[in-house]
C-alpha cells in the first residue's frame, strides 16, 4: 500500500475516533482501546493507528502517555475552528444539524454579551475603525473576498472593544466558524437592504453608546443564523460546497 492509500485510511480513523470522542461514547478519562485493538477492529496496520491518534492528541482530544495508554481528555473549546469541519458531517456524509444548533445557541448568547460590553467600552481608535470598515461593507460592488476579509475584521474589532482578553478569544473563534459556514453554502443571511440598515444602525449604537439599540440589531442578525439552520434543518438548503484550499 502507497504512502497516499497509507494517509487515507489514516484520516478516516482519525474521523471516526474524533466523531465517538466528540458524541460521548468514549467519556472524559477514560482510555481507548489499544493501537493493537484499534488496528485489528480497522483492519490496518498499527503504524496507521499511530499516526491517527497523533492526529486527534494534536486536536486536543486524547493524551497519549507512553506505557500507560490513550486517554480522552476535556474537549478544549478553542479546538473548535479545527474540528468544526469534522463535526458539520455525520458518518454517512449529512449535515449534523443538531451540532450547528449548539452553536448557534452558544454564539448568540456570546455576540449579545460582547455587542452589548463593546458600546460602552470601546475607544476612539476601535470607533474610527468601525467606521472605515462599514464604509467598506455598503460600498456599491464590494467583491465576495473583500466582504468576506473586511466582516471577519469587523467582528474581531468589536470582540476587541470589550477589551475583556476571553471574549475575544471567544468570539474570534466562533465568528471563524460561522464565517466558514456562510461561504459553504453561499447564502447571504441578509438581503442588501437589511443588511445596510443593521450596519448603519449598529455604527449608530457605537457612536452614541445605545446599548439597547445595538442589542436589538444584532438579535435582527443572530435571527437570520436561526431561519438559515431552519431552512437547512427543513431540507430547503443547497448542498453545501467545499471550501477551495489556500
Amino acid at each position: 500500500m502507497n504512502d497516499k492509500a497509507h494517509s487515507t485510511l489514516s484520516l478516516e480513523i482519525t474521523e471516526k475516533l474524533a466523531r465517538r470522542i466528540t458524541s460521548g461514547k468514549y467519556a472524559v478519562a477514560s482510555k481507548l482501546p489499544t493501537e493493537r485493538a484499534l488496528a485489528e477492529e480497522f483492519g490496518v496496520a498499527r503504524h496507521v493507528v499511530r499516526e491517527a491518534l497523533k492526529r486527534i492528541e494534536a486536536l486536543g482530544l486524547v493524551r497519549i502517555r507512553q506505557g500507560s495508554g490513550i486517554y480522552v481528555e476535556q474537549l478544549n473549546f478553542g479546538a473548535g475552528a479545527e474540528l468544526f469541519e469534522l463535526l458539520l458531517r455525520t458518518e454517512d456524509g449529512g449535515i449534523n444539524i443538531e451540532y450547528l444548533k449548539d452553536v448557534q445557541e452558544f454564539r448568540s448568547h456570546m455576540v449579545r454579551a460582547i455587542v452589548q460590553l463593546a458600546v460602552v467600552r470601546r475607544d476612539d481608535a476601535e470607533l474610527e475603525e468601525l467606521r472605515s470598515l462599514v464604509k467598506t461593507l455598503l460600498k456599491p460592488g464590494i467583491g465576495d473576498t473583500e466582504r468576506d476579509a473586511t466582516s471577519e475584521r469587523l467582528f474581531e474589532v468589536v470582540a476587541v472593544a470589550t477589551h475583556n482578553h476571553v471574549y475575544k478569544l471567544v468570539f474570534h473563534t466562533m465568528g471563524r466558524v460561522f464565517m466558514k459556514l456562510r461561504r459553504m453554502f453561499d447564502l447571504p443571511l441578509l438581503s442588501a437592504e437589511e443588511g445596510s440598515h443593521i450596519l448603519g444602525g449598529l455604527l449608530e449604537s457605537f457612536e452614541r453608546r445605545d446599548v439597547v439599540r445595538a442589542d436589538l440589531l444584532a438579535c435582527r442578525y443572530l435571527n437570520a443564523m436561526d431561519q438559515m439552520l431552519t431552512m437547512m434543518a427543513r431540507g430547503q438548503m443547497p448542498h453545501p460546497q467545499p471550501e477551495e484550499a489556500g
